[in-house]
């Protein structure tokens, strides 16, 4: 009954703070969120003009309101040769406005199903570029970011990981709030390639809203482990989503009272000295992760999905990226 009645107080306050409005009593006085954005140079890795268009459209959006961000890196996305100049010149845009860039891997495995050994040479391969890039400006590679926040299926592989990062100079960046930009995205392109951008638009509004909402949870899952709302970590995707609604999701944020700061500035939060005991199969934000450690009740079930009609759409999406070419007259 207490863990059925905990769940209960849970999502009636990620409800409660869903709502537009002054903050609730006893939160702290400003909200502050970190802003990280993963796979560049770009998602999905498609030619460079996209590419560019994409670099500059997030950028444009971080420079509005004085964000400075941290990019985690996929260094095959450098990849081909022929554009590889071009794409490098993206990361370096990424350095010349201000911002980080960190580990991402070179190809975006998933620790989950990809041996130990094999994971950690993907690091490494990941790794030479963005380190030559930060070299040139006195700096070195801090952070990796785990694709898909997947920190290891078991607490064994976990800790050799983790302490193989440490060995290299890494820390783990961590998340709080992620959107599902991902699913937005390949619906969105979709929609584009057939022209319908009426869809694109109702998407685009649909994003924003959901990231609100997801944020408005984490709010409620920080009062509910910590008493207070500690510092945010957000999540998203450089994609074309962002390069057009970042800008709207940045501004609807300050709204509900965020100052946006560093990957640094938001850990060095109290809070943010939590453990992260959590081990499992999925990749969930670190504040469901600290409330393992406190033995707390874990419902990360309970995060806020895209609507339903958004899901439809991108389980269609994907069911079509991955047919074979003939498959439709093969189906008829």
């Amino acid at each position: 009954m207490n863990r059925r009645l905990a769940v209960l107080a849970l999502a009636l306050a990620a409800l409660v703070a869903a709502r537009p409005g002054p903050m609730a009593a006893g939160t702290d006085p400003e909200r502050t969120m970190a802003v990280t954005v993963d796979d560049l140079p770009a998602v999905p890795s498609a030619d460079l003009g996209e590419m560019r268009r994409i670099t500059e459209g997030v950028l444009a959006a971080l420079g509005r309101h004085r964000v400075t961000a941290v990019g985690f890196v996929n260094e095959g996305k450098l990849d081909p040769a022929a554009e590889r100049a071009g794409r490098l010149a993206l990361l370096r845009a990424w350095l010349d406005a201000g911002h980080d860039l960190e580990n991402h891997t070179w190809s975006h495995p998933d620790l989950q199903n990809t041996p130990l050994a094999d994971y950690q040479r993907d690091v490494l391969r990941g790794e030479a570029a963005t380190r030559e890039l930060l070299a040139a400006r006195g700096r070195s590679p801090r952070w990796f970011r785990h694709p898909f926040t997947h920190t290891g299926p078991t607490r064994e592989v976990k800790a050799a990981f983790e302490a193989f990062l440490a060995e290299r100079g890494y820390a783990v960046a961590p998340f709080t709030v992620e959107n599902a930009d991902y699913a937005y995205d390949l619906v969105r392109r979709r929609a584009l390639a057939r022209g319908d951008s009426a869809l694109a638009a109702r998407l685009r509004e649909s994003y924003v809203e959901h990231t609100i909402a997801a944020t408005a949870h984490q709010e409620a899952v920080s009062r509910e482990t910590f008493g207070r709302e500690v510092a945010q970590v957000l999540l998203v995707h450089a994609n074309g989503t962002n390069a057009e609604a970042l800008d709207e999701v940045l501004a609807r944020l300050a709204g509900r009272g965020y100052r946006f700061v560093g990957l640094d500035g938001a850990l060095a939060d109290e809070a943010w000295r939590s453990p992260d005991e959590f081990v499992g199969r999925q990749g969930p934000s670190w504040l469901h992760r600290f409330r393992v450690a406190k033995g707390l009740p874990v419902r990360f079930d309970l995060d806020p999905d895209p609507p339903r009609w958004v899901l439809d759409l991108f389980r269609e999406a994907q069911a079509a990226s991955t047919r074979p070419p003939d498959a439709g007259s093969q189906s008829r």
